[in-house]
């Protein structure tokens, strides 16, 4: 397991605006799957059928990125939008067009331009820095600092591997994540920190996957398997063990779940937070953005063909108030 990092050197500032102040309700986070949302330039490494000669194109693009741009402004508007399945940097470029920037998005940056499913996001925030952290060529996990309201905090954004192909092989991916989030995590110990993203698995009681529950097992033991350890009570997180706020009981859970594949729900997308940010903030809200969906009830997948729909995952949000 080889474990890489480096730094950007730069997120792209889109000038003309003024940067917005923080909203008295607190810190707002969205993290979305924007499903395999590629841009219209055929450079080789697109999935179908999100190709030219499939029938992909340049005015399919733009209605896809109107779509987007439009449920930022009505229903994800947030300080810090986090996406995951983000072909290159062109797409965050061109969703923020002149309307986004009045809403204050000035800032935007991709994890690696060479990676069909990349992860991303846009800010109303400058970043005090950004790096990318990998196993290998694979899985980047963007790592991006922020100085909100006089709050110092960190968020790392990542995709872990999906449920396609090998289970066991899916399942030891995901935990090479892990301990690649462990060890990212502990680093940051004294930093209020957010693990963010779609973990395509959901915390349990077995080691066999990327999160696990403290309490059936040690933290130690869970970190020595590649795991992370996981809490539902908030005062029970650490510098290694982390709050799960979706598993948290007292939070109200508005939706079945926040991805649905063959009839069925998951509870994929996460924020997991350290014992720091758990001090700093004393409340946190969590909630699934559901206002684009299919028929009232499920994530409404886009279908290129047919030239509708939005995404198979909710977008979810998290505020996190002092």
């Amino acid at each position: 397991m080889i474990f890489i990092s480096f730094f950007l050197t730069l997120c792209l500032l889109l000038t003309g605006c003024e940067e917005k102040t923080v909203r008295p309700e607190g810190i707002t986070v969205v993290s979305f799957n924007a499903q395999t949302f590629f841009d219209d330039i055929d450079d080789g490494d697109e999935f179908s059928p999100f190709r030219r000669y499939e029938g992909w194109n340049s005015r399919k693009y733009s209605a896809r990125l109107s779509t987007l741009r439009n449920a930022v402004t009505d229903s994800l508007d947030a300080d810090i939008i986090f996406f995951q399945e983000i072909e290159s940097e062109k797409v965050l470029e061109d969703l923020l067009d002149s309307k986004l920037r009045r809403r204050g998005y000035l800032y935007y940056c991709v994890a690696d331009i060479n990676n069909p499913i990349s992860v991303g996001f846009i800010s109303k925030y400058k970043p005090m820095s950004v790096s990318v952290h990998s196993i290998g060529t694979q899985r980047f996990i963007l790592r991006c600092e922020f100085m909100i309201d006089s709050c110092q905090i960190v968020f790392y954004n990542l995709h872990a591997k999906s449920n396609l192909g090998d289970d066991a092989d899916n399942r030891n991916a995901r935990r090479e994540l892990a301990a690649l989030v462990n060890s990212l995590i502990c680093s940051d110990s004294v930093l209020n920190t957010v693990v963010l993203g779609d973990f395509n698995c959901e915390p349990g009681s077995s080691l066999d996957d990327m999160l696990c529950f403290e309490g059936y097992y040690t933290a130690d033991d869970i970190i020595s398997s590649r795991c992370i350890p996981v809490v539902r009570d908030r005062t029970r997180a650490s510098s290694s063990v982390l709050y799960d706020v979706a598993a948290d009981p007292a939070q109200v859970i508005n939706a079945e779940g926040t991805y649905f594949f063959e009839g069925q729900f998951y509870d994929y997308d996460r924020f997991l937070l350290n014992a720091k940010a758990c001090s700093s903030f004393g409340q946190t809200e969590f909630e699934i953005e559901t206002g684009i969906c299919f028929n009232g009830h499920y994530p409404y997948v886009y279908d290129p063909e047919a030239e509708e729909g939005f995404s198979d995952h909710f977008p979810v949000r998290l505020t996190l108030l002092h």
